[in-house]
């Protein structure tokens, strides 16, 4: 399935200040593919949802991940993507072991000169049945659970978010802790892919601006 339109409550990529090292560490995943749509880089998480190593990812191309029977729609796609500067939408990866998966992706173009940015996630789930599992009620974060979930995504850790916030680091783990229980998340990467369903963090992430680094 290849379809453009996105959902407008999750934001796009557009206007993400791009850092390198945001992207290594966050745990949302991230590919960066070349002006021939061969990818050049991939954080960890990225290769945790494509269950490939990252040597693998970067042998291989925007079209070897797409199904056969949409590789004829790519090319115009891509041109729309390069001439417009961002695109939003939902497309179906083909893994080379055979599985697919359904992701939505926002991307935006040149964040380095001929290297273009795509942040990948899961569809997301009918906002009617994110509901909290012990009262019924539809889940929401208090804005400092929030915070502190926009910073986890961000690739943040316990220690690095406590000074951030001026905070100690037992009150940061009882934020993870709370926003884990609300959104019925297994673990830190889990509630990010929740928190973006649910809309209580968006993809533009606010990443901090560093040189660039190649």
């Amino acid at each position: 399935m290849l379809r453009l339109g996105y959902p407008a409550r999750v934001h796009p990529a557009g206007g993400l200040e791009w850092s390198r090292a945001s992207f290594r560490s966050s745990l949302v995943p991230m590919v960066i593919a070349d002006d021939d749509r061969r990818y050049t880089a991939v954080n960890a998480a990225a290769c945790l949802l494509l269950r490939l190593a990252e040597v693998d990812v970067l042998r291989l191309s925007v079209d070897d991940l797409t199904p056969l029977e949409n590789r004829a729609a790519v090319e115009p796609l891509w041109r729309a993507f390069i001439r417009d500067g961002v695109q939003h939408g939902t497309f179906e990866l083909m893994m080379p072991d055979g599985p697919r998966l359904r992701v939505e992706y926002s991307a935006t173009a040149n964040v380095e000169p001929g290297r273009h940015l795509s942040i990948l996630m899961f569809p997301p789930v009918d906002k009617d049945r994110q509901s909290d599992r012990h009262t019924g009620r539809r889940t929401v974060l208090t804005d400092r659970e929030r915070e502190v979930l926009r910073l986890v995504a961000m690739g943040r850790g316990t220690s690095w978010i406590a000074a951030e916030l001026g905070v100690s680091a037992a009150t940061v783990e009882t934020h993870v802790r709370n926003f884990l229980d609300k959104l019925g998340a297994r673990n830190r990467a889990h509630a990010i892919a929740l928190g973006l369903q649910a809309d209580e963090i968006s993809l533009d992430l606010g990443l901090a601006p560093l040189a660039h680094s190649r």
